[in-house]
């Protein structure tokens, strides 16, 4: 067990609500780092958190004398708990079994004083190999986008707003400024033009993004880059759905319930710098599977901008809509289950 305070996570809106892809990455992280030398990641955690530095999160190893050239293969986590940036996130990792090939780890993570285990995950990892008979969705991102990509670059379109929905928007509007968000470097592309005659399970949302700062080369930390792509899969994650409703404002709450990302690809062809210094951008693209019983699940496919499908992500949520003929006026809550929200400040325009 291991206590890990890098930096205060970031919360969306400048709110106490910790972002879910900071305990999502570095539960992810503090996994990878218990594993011996040859596995890296293949699933991605479920989860809920933010990033600090990557450069800083690597010089602060939480385990020592263990390798990092396993690479995480997927992670699937649940948010069981509410996450403040106001206290450190505690990890404790378990191994679940020891492979050939093959590991699992499960990661339990909780904050001080503790009410329980806020957020739960188990992470596999596996030895790099070749790859052989190799498919995937053929996809030109600028040629299926068209009508809203052409003739722009990703640093074109503006920063990905703090809370992405439409009250939260004309605030940062007013204000002039947008949350800051760390690590990353993350656009968001106005889909309007394409989404505008499509229906809702047919409508698409993009994100630019990549790495802010410096970071170990790929071959130093591999599982390093992989995490980097768990804190930007989180971003603005569930709130295309009421976008792509069209529901405005016009929702109770909003929140994960369960994240999943499971990479396609190995390390070198998920690293954030080149061995020349560039910076590669990514691509996130969001759609919605299905919305029924209060909740939704929306798919995101993560792209790097040459067309390689690198990893796929699955997020549960909760989506509360009033009941039909009523409206919410201008008080709203911010994001959340009502229940555990209960004593957060409404957001008013």
């Amino acid at each position: 067990m291991r206590k890990l305070g890098f930096s205060p996570a970031y919360g969306p809106g400048g709110f106490t609500r910790a972002y879910g892809g900071h305990v999502f990455a570095q539960a992810a992280y503090a996994a990878s780092k218990t594993v011996r030398e040859g596995m890296v990641i293949h699933v991605s955690i479920k989860a809920s958190l933010c990033f600090p530095d990557f450069k800083q999160l690597s010089s602060l190893l939480p385990f020592e004398g263990l390798g990092s050239c396993v690479f995480v293969l997927n992670i699937t986590g649940w948010f069981t708990l509410q996450g403040f940036t106001d206290r450190p996130f505690v990890y404790r990792v378990e191994n679940i079994r020891e492979g050939g090939s093959y590991c699992q780890r499960q990661v339990n993570v909780t904050q001080e004083p503790s009410h329980g285990i806020c957020f739960t995950c188990i992470c596999s990892f596996k030895k790099p190999e070749p790859s052989r008979n190799e498919r995937q969705l053929d996809l030109d991102l600028r040629e299926k986008y068209e009508d809203v990509l052409h003739g722009k670059k990703p640093e074109d379109w503006p920063e990905c707003p703090g809370i992405d929905s439409p009250y939260w928007w004309e605030i940062e509007q007013k204000r002039g400024w947008i949350d800051p968000f760390p690590g990353l470097n993350m656009r968001k592309v106005d889909m309007a033009a394409y989404n505008r005659p499509r229906k809702t399970l047919d409508r698409r949302q993009l994100q630019y993004y990549k790495v802010i700062g410096d970071m170990p080369s790929v071959d130093e930390d591999p599982n390093l880059h992989a995490i980097a792509h768990l804190y930007a899969s989180d971003r603005n994650g569930l709130f295309p759905i009421p976008n792509f409703l069209d529901l405005g404002n016009e929702y109770l709450a909003i929140a994960s319930l369960s994240h999943t990302v499971i990479f396609h690809v190995e390390a070198l062809d998920l690293r954030m710098v080149k061995e020349d210094g560039t910076k590669p951008w990514f691509v996130v693209e969001t759609a919605i599977d299905k919305i029924a019983h209060g909740r939704a699940l929306a798919s995101h496919r993560l792209w790097r901008e040459d067309g390689m499908h690198v990893a796929s992500c699955f997020q549960d949520g909760m989506l509360r809509m009033p009941p039909e003929g009523e409206s919410l006026g201008e008080g709203r809550l911010v994001f959340g289950d009502s229940d555990t929200l209960k004593d957060e400040k409404k957001c008013k325009l």
